[in-house]
């Protein structure tokens, strides 16, 4: 089982395993999330045999995380049932609209505070995951102790934001790990449940924060200035990255720059979705593959305990906020008021818009996208598996 450094490197807390696991890593995004289920139905149908003992998912990511890690069928099986649940998925299983009174009244009036001060009530999410996920009367997850069990899961970690102490808190089932603590975040052991996939995808204003203990937690995202982290807590040298982030060529950022309009509220929300729940993952895996080129010209007796890990970033191919543009959904309720009394539609790319839209047309076209980009990786995932150099490949580890 590894940590980090006080420095911020990364370093081995046990001995563990030779072979230390591969982890999969899976970030925000909310709707955007179906991309990385094609990606992952690609891999399970390409690989069915591949191990990936070790899960961490953040916001929209930890669904599909909890999904995988709960599921006790076979990799192929797990990823196509989690294709299924996608397909099946609509908005009124995601949230419900609340009524601009609803909110007013909560916020003027209550006397303490209530879930019904946020624009949507994930109360249908909830239901959606208790009938699709093996849980027992407390909410507890408890496919993820059978699959630990029975050794087809080493751990999976989920991430939080604690909305009082401004940390990120990852919580972790399985593994050998020992909690740790760095400066804003922190890991704990428990047993998790529905309460803690809920709490890491409640966005701020828009989803209700979820109690977990004596404290509120929202979505995990927000300040998690590490993504990759919690992965190489959990032991892993090899990290499966699926991001729902686009990168854009220097000619498209040329073109989006020529707009006219003054940037509108909209398309601050965009920007700041991307900022705070995907940009991060890109930083961190840029800084890892920074580390680990380092590395690799230290010769062996001057690096140890110093060893690379292996990173393996999928991305979208197309643009998912444009593409979200070419697809309607009416949210109803507050939200719904709000965005019919503003032209959000002549923004640029509405990157906001794409994280709620869970109609099905949408999901359909990422499940698709995510499918035809990691059949066109093939070559790299299969790299991947079988622990041979991958172009681009990243990190760096301590072990002793």
């Amino acid at each position: 089982m590894s940590g980090e450094s006080a420095d911020g490197t990364v370093e081995s807390d046990s001995g563990g395993p030779a072979e230390a696991p591969a982890a999969l890593v899976l970030g925000g995004g909310g709707a955007r999330a179906a991309y990385q289920t094609g990606v992952l139905h690609y891999v399970g149908e390409a690989f069915p045999e591949a191990s990936v003992p070790l899960m961490t998912g953040v916001s929209a990511g930890s669904i599909n995380a909890a999904h995988l890690a709960a599921d006790p069928g076979p990799w192929k099986d797990r990823t196509a049932r989690l294709v299924r649940y996608w397909e099946d998925l609509t908005a009124d299983d995601v949230f419900a609209p609340r009524s601009p009174w609803t909110i007013a009244r909560s916020m003027l009036w209550g006397r303490r505070p209530s879930k019904r001060q946020t624009l949507l009530d994930t109360a249908p999410l909830r239901a959606y995951l208790d009938r699709r996920l093996p849980t027992d009367d407390t909410g507890r997850l408890t496919g993820v102790a059978d699959n630990i069990e029975a050794g087809r899961l080493e751990g999976l970690a989920i991430s939080t934001s604690n909305y009082a102490t401004l940390q990120t808190v990852t919580w972790v089932q399985g593994g050998s790990m020992r909690d740790w603590e760095r400066p804003n975040r922190i890991g704990r052991r428990t047993i998790l449940s529905l309460d803690h996939v809920m709490a890491s995808t409640a966005l701020p204003m828009v989803f209700p924060a979820v109690r977990l203990g004596d404290a509120w937690y929202g979505d995990g995202g927000l300040r998690m200035l590490d993504p990759l982290a919690p992965a190489v807590h959990l032991g892993a040298d090899r990290l499966f990255v699926v991001s729902t982030r686009y990168e854009r060529s220097q000619a498209e950022a040329n073109r989006s720059a020529r707009t006219p309009a003054y940037p509108s509220l909209f398309q601050m929300m965009g920007i700041l979705a991307n900022v705070l729940m995907l940009d991060v993952l890109e930083h961190d895996a840029a800084v890892l593959r920074r580390i680990n080129r380092l590395v690799r010209k230290l010769r062996p007796e001057e690096h140890e305990p110093l060893q690379p890990i292996d990173l393996l970033v999928l991305r979208p191919s197309v643009d998912l906020g444009a593409l979200a543009g070419d697809y309607q959904m009416d949210l109803g309720g507050a939200m719904g008021r709000l965005l019919s009394a503003v032209q959000w539609r002549t923004d640029p790319p509405p990157d906001w818009w794409s994280m709620l839209l869970f109609q099905p047309d949408y999901l359909d076209r990422l499940l698709e996208i995510g499918y035809n980009d990691a059949q066109r990786q093939h070559d790299r995932i299969e790299a991947f598996f079988a622990r041979e150099p991958i172009d681009q490949s990243a990190s760096v580890s301590f072990r002793s």
